[in-house]
């Protein structure tokens, strides 16, 4: 495959049971797609400790360098080279974005949820909530079981001014993989329909010039929940969601944001696009 809209992917992972379906999609992004791999593998470590707690750093150290070679031989295994990081914080999230920042990478590769959000049925996990919220690129967030897209994608854009950048990537992406591309325009009122038919044509012609499988959906309702039924009514394997239309919001009483909802619900990688 040539002309891959990503040029640089920095995995993150704790290589846990969590972390296989980012790493398995990692791998296999790299290897189809013919684009370099990084990794980062934040540890989460106290400063008021390390001065204290010399064993412990040093525990941590080694369990961080046995995840790393496990990580290069899966990658190893997979047919992928791969450049890994380690990077110590109080905040995993943080080691992540700023890892992303200083290798300016355009996609960054995590799990949806780990133990704590698997544990609380958060639909999104806080770390990564947190780096979507950050990070200044793309964010692709990856179920345990899911794999390389082979089906089709779907691209769930609004009425925000990075719309059409957002159809054009998902159609570059679309032509690299050799896959249907649906994109859906939500109106969340029927007075609004006129108005996103319009925009949908739009975006559908945008998409157009770099994809010769495009089709445009228009539906009124909730965009979370019009999305995902879009997703499983196209059997979808790749969701597209700009991050401005789909903000974040910290979980309040439980409810979560659009975005969340979206991520949470549909059982395939969603790419959230900074927009």
């Amino acid at each position: 495959m040539g002309d891959y809209p990503f040029e640089r992917i920095l995995l993150a992972t704790e290589h846990t049971e969590f972390d296989v379906g980012a790493e398995r999609l990692a791998f296999a992004m790299a290897k189809r797609c013919g684009v370099p791999l990084r990794a980062v593998l934040p540890v989460e470590s106290n400063p008021e400790y390390v001065v204290q707690a010399s064993e412990r750093l040093q525990r941590e150290d080694q369990e961080a360098a046995a995840k790393v070679e496990s990580l290069r031989a899966k990658a190893a295994a997979a047919g992928v080279e791969i450049e890994i990081k380690v990077r110590h914080g109080a905040e995993t999230y943080r080691e992540i974005v700023e890892e992303a920042t200083s290798t300016h990478t355009d996609l960054i590769v995590i799990r949806r949820r780990g133990k704590p959000g698997f544990l609380t049925n958060k639909p999104v996990g806080e770390m990564v909530s947190k780096v979507i919220r950050d990070a200044h690129c793309s964010v692709l967030t990856v179920p345990r079981n899911a794999e390389f897209w082979q089906k089709g994608i779907l691209a769930s854009v609004g009425d925000t001014p990075l719309a059409r950048e957002i159809s054009q990537l998902s159609a570059a992406i679309a032509h690299v993989c050799g896959l249907p591309l649906t994109i859906i325009s939500i109106a969340e009122r029927a007075e609004a329909l006129a108005r996103t038919e319009g925009l949908n044509a739009a975006y559908i012609a945008a998409a157009s010039a770099l994809s010769d499988q495009v089709e445009g959906w228009v539906r009124e309702g909730a965009p979370a929940e019009q999305t995902i039924v879009a997703a499983n009514e196209t059997a979808a394997d790749l969701v597209v969601i700009g991050r401005q239309r789909y903000h974040l919001i910290p979980f309040v009483r439980g409810n979560a944001s659009i975005m969340q909802k979206i991520i949470g619900a549909i059982n395939v990688p969603t790419l959230v696009v900074p927009a």
